[in-house]
Formats: structure tokens, sequence, C-alpha cells
């Protein structure tokens, strides 16, 4: 049915408007495609973003340890390291399965997170830099933009549409030699570059007297039989520059920077948290930083669509979200958090409609418009496209001089849409919206909507599974639970049953905001003193994780309030990251675990928070 939808789409706007349009997301406000992602296989796309400076394509992988021709498996891996001169010691079968084994606790994920060792093998961590050479997914593409909109927030480059290779004036270049990128370097022991770093594909050298642990080892041993770095991306949809482009939610994403900064700096080098705990909890840093992100997006395009601009960054505000410090364990802290999930998912599919009405004004500006030919006087697109989207609004609001005829445009739009409609030939268009010139609102709304619910009919909304993905719903490193529960009545689509969401902390999450908040902004990152209401007065006000008190959008009994905060209290001091010497609320003091080498020579009450 949606093709059928699109079809007439085209029929009636043309191929060029549709091929704008007909799609989920819009770069000026969402750097990356709001679909399903996994946070897990984030980091080795980041590694080769950050190390070659431009997307990737296709590596050998699949080449090197498919068995026959087919998709690889942890058995296909096992064997095919087993069986080289680079690794020794594994080739019994008992061997080969220790071997599996290890390969699938640290280093490879199967499909659908799938166990055993003769499933298809789709994702790579990266305990090494090396990781970077293992073209897992095999389509870059899988991971949405996430990565490329991560290296831009870190890369910090102020101007251009595209990354600027080797950028000097900062630690963190794009298309450097690994030593000169200190996030690269902490993840590379032993690897320099030997040979043109932009160019040789395996210029990328691991010293073979360096000292690392057996998963970092099968890591550079399986980059080695893979024979090089994958290739830039090219092609048709696959451009190879990095895009210099920045979320709407300026605040939100300048945060998101400073925070993933500071925890690397202060714990991320010199082995201060092994390994395999420092993974996880930068994969918690990408989920609070991504779906604080979604979220404040949703608060400013609400903003946006009343007013007509975006807020300045000094007054955006995270979206509130009532967390479970139970994780679902508590009914009734549990219901409470669901009860905030169902608003944010309402507020969600509003977005998608506000989206759709944001990229038909682009295409009325840049086609339709006298506007359009003067895009040297347009207001620019990226890094940060602030002005772009209130010129926009200005239009949407009527304040501008063309704000007429791009109404008209809308208007004849959408009477185009139904007189292309067939009515014996149903299809998802909403004609009864489109028809309605009366009901008071523009007519850029009314076919933004339409649009919106035909586009979405066949799957699922797109931001929905976006924003899961930054959450890493029902994972153990996550950010939310979800359960399916049954409807007291129906649903207009006739469901009876629906996914419920509740916001969680897991435990990898509270460590590393305790963690990051226990380190100061600036140079040095030194440590700060941060006491337990002071820590929870952080966390509403920066990312809106409401805990003791009820969110301003919904209610929450008093009792439930205090019940979450000394669940919390409680969790965080059997983690060890919270000590008090009597009941004085500003006596309950937040404490690392992992101390930074810089701190070794100081006591542990000058470092604990």
């Amino acid at each position: 049915m949606a093709s059928e939808a699109r079809k007439t789409v085209e029929n009636a706007l043309g191929n060029h408007m549709t091929a704008k349009i007909w799609t989920g997301n819009y770069a000026p406000v969402f750097p990356f495609t709001p679909q399903d992602f996994a946070i897990g296989a984030l980091m080795p796309m980041i590694l080769y973003l950050f190390r070659w400076g431009h997307r990737r394509g296709r590596g050998k992988f699949n080449s090197s340890f498919g068995p026959d021709g087919g998709k690889p498996t942890i058995r296909s891996v096992a064997d095919v390291l087993a069986q080289s001169e680079v690794l020794a010691g594994f080739d019994t079968e008992t061997g080969r399965t220790i071997l599996g084994d290890l390969l699938l606790t640290a280093i490879l994920e199967n499909r659908r997170h799938a166990e055993g060792h003769d499933e298809q093998v789709q994702r790579c961590f990266a305990p090494h830099y090396m990781a970077s050479w293992i073209d897992l997914p095999v389509d870059a593409a899988n991971l949405r933009g996430v990565p490329e909109m991560i290296v831009a927030l870190v890369a910090d480059q102020p101007k251009g549409a595209n990354l600027e290779l080797d950028a000097r004036g900062g630690r963190y270049p794009v298309g450097a030699r690994i030593a000169d990128n200190e996030f690269v370097a902490a993840f590379a022991p032993g690897v320099s570059v030997d040979g043109d770093l932009r160019t040789n594909l395996r210029s990328d050298k691991f010293s073979e007297e360096t000292t690392v642990g057996l998963d970092q080892l099968l890591t550079v041993r399986m980059a080695q039989l893979c024979g090089e770095a994958p290739s830039k991306a090219v092609g048709k949809g696959q451009p190879g520059p990095i895009p210099n482009q920045r979320p709407i939610a300026s605040k939100a994403a300048a945060q998101f920077r400073k925070d993933l900064l500071v925890f690397f700096e202060s714990y991320g080098r010199d082995g201060t948290i092994p390994r395999l705990s420092l993974l996880p909890m930068l994969e918690s840093a990408i989920a609070v930083g991504l779906s604080t992100i979604i979220l404040s997006t949703v608060r400013i395009l609400e903003h946006w669509l009343t007013e007509g601009n975006v807020p300045e960054q000094n007054e955006q505000q995270p979206w509130e979200r009532f967390v479970d410090c139970s994780g679902s364990a508590d009914p009734q802290l549990r219901d409470a958090s669901e009860q905030s999930g169902d608003l944010a998912r309402r507020q969600l599919q509003r977005l998608s409609t506000i989206l759709m009405y944001l990229r038909l004004l682009d295409f009325f500006v840049s086609t339709e418009s006298d506007l359009a030919s003067q895009k040297n006087g347009l207001p620019p697109k990226e890094p940060d496209a602030t002005e772009w989207l209130n010129l926009l609004g200005s239009l949407a609001r009527g304040a501008h001089d063309e704000s007429r005829d791009a109404e008209k445009f809308f208007r004849n739009s959408a009477r185009k849409l139904v007189q292309a409609s067939d009515p014996e030939q149903p299809t998802d268009l909403r004609l009864d919206i489109l028809e309605n010139e009366t009901d008071g609102r523009k007519h850029g709304v009314r076919l933004a909507e339409a649009l919106t619910l035909a586009l979405e009919q066949s799957s699922k909304s797109r931001i929905q599974e976006s924003f899961h993905a930054a959450l890493m719903t029902d994972e153990p490193h996550g950010l939310a639970r979800r359960r399916r529960i049954t409807l007291r009545k129906a649903l207009p689509s006739g469901r009876k049953t629906m996914d419920a969401i509740s916001f969680v902390l897991s435990n990898t999450a509270l460590e590393y905001l305790v963690h990051r908040h226990l380190r100061r902004d600036g140079k040095g990152n030194k440590p700060k003193d941060l006491s337990f209401p002071e820590f929870l007065q952080l966390l509403r006000e920066r990312y809106g994780f409401y805990i003791d008190q009820p969110p301003p959008n919904m209610a929450v009994p008093n009792e439930l309030l205090q019940r979450n905060r000394r669940v919390l209290e409680r969790r965080l001091r059997d983690l060890g990251l919270l000590v008090g010497v009597n009941d004085a609320e500003r006596m309950k003091k937040l404490r690392t675990r992992y101390i930074p080498n810089d701190d070794m020579g100081e006591s542990q009450e000058a470092v604990a928070i």
C-alpha cells in the first residue's frame, strides 16, 4: 500500500520533489538517519573515520573469514585464526571452541544477539584500534550516519560543509597520523603509520613487541588476516567525505561532546579503566548523549512550530523523563516511568510531521521561491542550521514576504494529490486531511500530516526505532526497558497490545555518570566534590532525568519519589560509588572506583566526590 501511495505522490508532485520529501530524515535537524542502529557497533567506525578522514567502503572480512564464499560465523573465524601462522595454540577442536567463545564474548557479535558458533557474525567491538580494519557491519549505512555525527562533534571544526583533513589546532584531528589524535592513539597500543597515511591501506603497522591483552591480540590478528583497511566509500548514495553537520539541539550536543571527552581524557588512557569495562561505559555515554539530543530536538521543534524560530542555546532544555531506579523491579516505579515513556512516544510521533513540514519548506525555498535564485545569500545549513531553520520558520508563520506563495504552493500540491488519487483504488493517502481546507490549519501542515501518515503506514515509526536504539532498550548497558502490555481499549488501528517503555539507569550508566561528573570541565579535568543531592540536581538539569521530583509534565506521589531516591542511593552504595559519614544529605558524597594516573599521588579522600 505504501508503494501505491508513493506512486501517487510521484505522479502528482514529480519525481524530484518526491525524492526530497519521501524520507524520514532531515540533516539540518538530525545529522543521522532516524532508523534502527546498534551503539555497540559504532566504535570501530568512529576510529576508522578519525584515522582515514572519509567514510568506509567494503573491506575483506567476508572474503577472509567466510566459509566457501558464505557469511562468516564465529566457527569460521576461529578456524581461519587457528590455521594461520599468526596465532598458535588453538589448532585442536577444544582450542577452537575456546577461541570461538572468546571471540563471541569480547570481540564479535552474532545477528540479533544470537548465541552459538554457527550464526552469521554481524558486529565487531573495539578492544583495539585494528578493529577499524574489520568491515562489520558490512553495509556501513546500517550505522545510520551516527559515527559521522560523533566524529564531527569531537573534531569541532567551526566551518565547512565537510570535515577538513588533518586540521591543525586540535587534539582530535581527522585523517591524521594515529599518534596525532589522542582518541585514536588510546585504542592503538603498538600501532604506528609506516607509509602514506591516506592512500596506503596497509600503512598501519603493529609492533609485535607490544604487550596487549588476548582480546586485543585477537582483534589485531583478524585485521592482519584481512590484509588492509577497508577502502573509501564510493558510488551513488555513498559519498566519501564526512559531513560537518551538527544537531539543531546545540546545547545537548555540546554537553554530549564535553561529557564524552572529559570522561575519556580522565579514564580512557593508560589503562585507568580496564578495556572490557571502559567500552560498555562509552556505550552508555553515547546512549545518554544521543537520547538527550533526540528528546531535546522534540522540544526545540515544538517551539519552532509555534514561534517560528530555534531557541537560543542557553534557553534549550532537555525533555523531562521520570527514571525508574529499580530497573523495573518495583511495579509502581515501573508504571510511573512507563507513563513518562508514553508521553515521549507521543511527542516523537508529532516530530515526524514537523520534519516532513521542514522538508516541504526546504523544497519550496530551494526550488520554487524567488529565494532559489539567491542561493549565495541563503543562510547556511551546516555546520549549524539555526539561521536556515529560522528562515523556514518565518515562512511557516507568515512573517516572510514569500509566505503567501509558499501556502499557495502547498495548497496546489494537496489538490494535485487529491486529483491523482483513484477513489476506487485506495492508497494510504489521507484524502480527508488533504481535502479539508477549512479547518484553520495551514496548507503546509495539512500536507505534511497526510504525507507523514502515508510514509509510515508500511512500517512502524523510524524515529521510534532510532530512539530505542539510542536508549539501548533492553540491553545490559542501556537506559530503557520494554514490555508488552494489554490495552483496556483497542487503539484506532485495532491493536489490543503495545510496547510500554520505562526509563532506567543501568549500573554501567550510573558508573559512567558518576565518574564523568567527578571531574571538572576545562584544562586537566581536575577532580571535584559532588554530593548526592547535587548529583540528582545535575541529572535533572543536564539530561532531564527526574528521580526524586515529579517531571513538570506528569504527577508522581511523593512516597513513590522518596522510594525511588532511596533505591538509587542504595544502588550507588552497593556499587561503591557513594559514602557518607552521617545522615546529613550534604555529607553523602559520590566517589570514584577508578583513579586516573594523574591522581595517584593524592589520597582517596581528595578525589572522592
